[in-house]
């Protein structure tokens, strides 16, 4: 038995209409995958290949994080590079004055210039990078050189000489004073200010934990120089002997103060080379990493490129396709609403 099938107007008005949410949605994600050369829908489009794609971006995201962190870590260390050298310039200088000086016309030179050396190295040390103090080691939230440190360690050194001998630095009793006693009093009593704890108690608020930085996927490395290293002390205490003044002690005494001072000096200089020799292996180890962290991202991208990327020309396509489809879905909608059963009876 022959039927009939009747198709009705309202058949032929719902048709394009439930092909334009298609086409619609065609037409996005082609032209997403144009703008970002990559699939629209990485999930439907890899299948079971989305958990490598997911595991390359995410190798990806941490060789940038960790090339951002090299960058401030490079920061930090050059700033810190430009304060000891500044440093040893300081103490290279004092030391070429003072040698170049009569013996007995140091230890007044040493005074007169002692407030602003101990105002130097404290500022230099007090010295912050991005907000956060350079010589602080992990406490880098404080200064290092505690407020008032050279003052008070002055003070000490002061009243220690006043308990020791009786009278303070510029009585005009120290021309008593022998040689041994005033090398005793500096390699005793004021030197001790200097070892720990008393360093920690008057002068330094510093960790002496260093600042450890994950450089590559596979290295760590020590990146920060803390105010408790030897030559920091050593030229603090060249400056603090130097500020005790004794002008009126013998010419033996005031040779031990001035050989005292140069000294420091001298050893504290050669510390801060040492330092800086140790930062710039460090410096040249993250260059390095970043160098070969530079190459693992090129080839994550290439990897990824591989998964994800589309073929432009290929998308283009489609989105003419789709945008040509939807035109021509829109005209016969328009078509459709001019049907009547009027205009068919006439």
């Amino acid at each position: 038995m022959m039927t009939t099938s009747y198709i009705s107007s309202l058949s032929l008005w719902n048709v394009p209409r439930s092909a334009s949410g298609r086409l619609q949605a065609e037409i996005a994600n082609a032209t997403k995958e144009i703008a970002d050369g990559r699939y629209a829908d990485i999930g439907l489009s890899l299948g079971g290949q989305v958990g490598r794609s997911l595991s390359l971006r995410q190798g990806a995201a941490e060789i940038a994080a960790l090339k951002d962190g090299n960058g401030l870590t490079a920061s930090r260390l050059s700033a810190t590079q430009a304060n000891l050298q500044q440093m040893q310039k300081a103490a290279d200088a004092r030391l070429a004055t003072l040698t170049g000086l009569p013996a007995d016309q140091r230890v007044a030179a040493m005074a007169a210039s002692a407030d602003d050396t101990l105002a130097t190295l404290t500022s230099l040390l007090n010295a912050s990078s991005n907000g956060q103090s350079l010589f602080s080691g992990t406490n880098t939230g404080v200064s290092p050189i505690r407020d008032g440190a050279a003052a008070a360690a002055k003070t000490n050194a002061v009243a220690a000489f006043q308990t020791a001998f009786g009278f303070p630095p510029s009585d005009a009793r120290t021309s008593d004073l022998t040689a041994a006693q005033i090398q005793g009093f500096l390699e005793g009593t004021v030197a001790a200010q200097f070892a720990d704890p008393n360093w920690g108690t008057t002068w330094s608020q510093a960790s002496s934990t260093a600042i450890t930085s994950r450089i590559s996927l596979t290295e760590t490395v020590t990146t920060s120089v803390g105010a408790n290293e030897t030559a920091f002390r050593q030229l603090a205490e060249a400056a603090l002997v130097s500020s005790l003044g004794m002008t009126g002690l013998s010419a033996e005494a005031q040779a031990v103060v001035s050989n005292r001072a140069m000294s420091l000096l001298s050893k504290g200089s050669a510390g801060l080379v040492s330092l800086q020799a140790d930062l710039g292996r460090v410096q040249a180890r993250i260059t390095d990493a970043n160098t070969r962290l530079d190459a693992q991202s090129a080839l994550v991208a290439k990897e990824i490129a591989g998964l994800e990327a589309v073929d432009p020309a290929e998308a283009k396509t489609r989105l003419n396709a789709a945008t040509t489809q939807l035109q021509m879905s829109y005209s016969l909608t328009a078509q459709l609403q001019g049907l009547s059963l009027l205009k068919y009876i006439s």
